[in-house]
């Protein structure tokens, strides 16, 4: 009998993922990415806040690029939570929890240097940045995925959100800002390995128990949000963001829900379980209803475009 006919609890599956999380994991350490974040930093471009006081006009950008580099920076912030999530479903001397422990680490990084730059370039008023830190941490909102198989599928989903997020932040930057494109770049790429670890750890687990993953799949894209719900007028921020083409439902379904189910094929799974397939039957039905959505969205922009 094959592995994917296989009923599996949710310990089974964690303990028959593991060869693939060590497969994985040396993957990921086989292509370091090694930057220091002070090293990205022209400190001589620094001014003190109290000679001289944060003004709009220090870093002229359009407010949902100003929104995006807020909401991606507190959602970095936001990291110990999420870690905290993330060992609550890797059971002791299991190797996913050397991973979390690896991904912590580059993670802890992101919201280092980006402070670092945002307070060098005077990008964003430190005082609000600063109250939206305390804000973000002291509410800890995070995901809270019931399963193992749900915490992949959502991760996955998260990683490839993140890494679009950033990327494009860092292209609506100013020309001239080469520190922060650069920035933003690194982290992107930092996402990226991110990523790719958690939809290759996803699709390994699609092979071990496919009705089990469907399910969660199904169920994280129909919730999915992108972290960061504890900030402080998170919604506006989002409005913003998306209207400035960083990131809305438009890049949720063309760089995020397209190529992960890409990978994960799941249009062609085999053997599922009744409450599988009408899982798959249900994501069917999501994934036509944004694509409606994202079309009338686009309409509504030409004609607008045109009045």
């Amino acid at each position: 009998m094959t592995r994917s006919r296989l009923v599996r609890s949710r310990v089974d599956l964690l303990q028959e993922i593991a060869p693939d999380v060590e497969r994985l994991f040396n993957r990921h350490l086989e292509a370091p990415r090694e930057w220091m974040p002070h090293e990205q930093i022209d400190w001589g471009q620094g001014e003190s806040f109290e000679t001289r006081p944060w003004s709009e006009t220090d870093y002229p950008i359009a407010e949902g690029v100003r929104s995006s580099i807020y909401v991606n920076l507190l959602t970095e912030d936001n990291l110990p939570y999420y870690t905290s999530t993330l060992l609550g479903h890797a059971p002791k001397d299991h190797p996913i929890r050397e991973w979390n422990h690896q991904w912590t680490m580059e993670e802890n990084r992101h919201s280092m240097v980006m402070r670092d730059w945002v307070h060098i370039s005077r990008c964003i008023d430190p005082v609000v940045l600063e109250v939206g830190r305390r804000v973000q941490m002291t509410r800890a909102e995070v995901p809270v995925p019931e399963s193992f198989a749900d915490l992949i599928c959502y991760v996955s989903l998260q990683e490839r959100a993140t890494q679009i997020a950033h990327r494009n932040t860092g292209a609506h930057l100013p020309k001239d800002d080469r520190m922060g494109r650069n920035v933003l770049a690194l982290v992107a790429g930092d996402e990226t390995k991110h990523y790719m670890f958690y939809r290759d750890l996803a699709r390994a687990a699609f092979v071990i128990d496919p009705s089990t993953m469907m399910v969660a799949a199904a169920r994280q894209i129909r919730t999915f949000a992108m972290p960061g719900t504890g900030i402080p007028s998170f919604t506006r921020h989002a409005v913003r963001i998306a209207r400035e083409g960083i990131y809305g439902l438009r890049q949720f379904l063309s760089d995020v829900l397209e190529p992960v189910l890409s990978v994960w094929d799941v249009g062609h799974l085999a053997n599922l379980s009744a409450e599988a397939e009408r899982a798959r039957v249900e994501l069917t039905g999501v994934l036509e209803k944004i694509t409606s959505t994202v079309d009338r969205m686009a309409q509504r922009g030409a004609r607008s475009s045109l009045a």
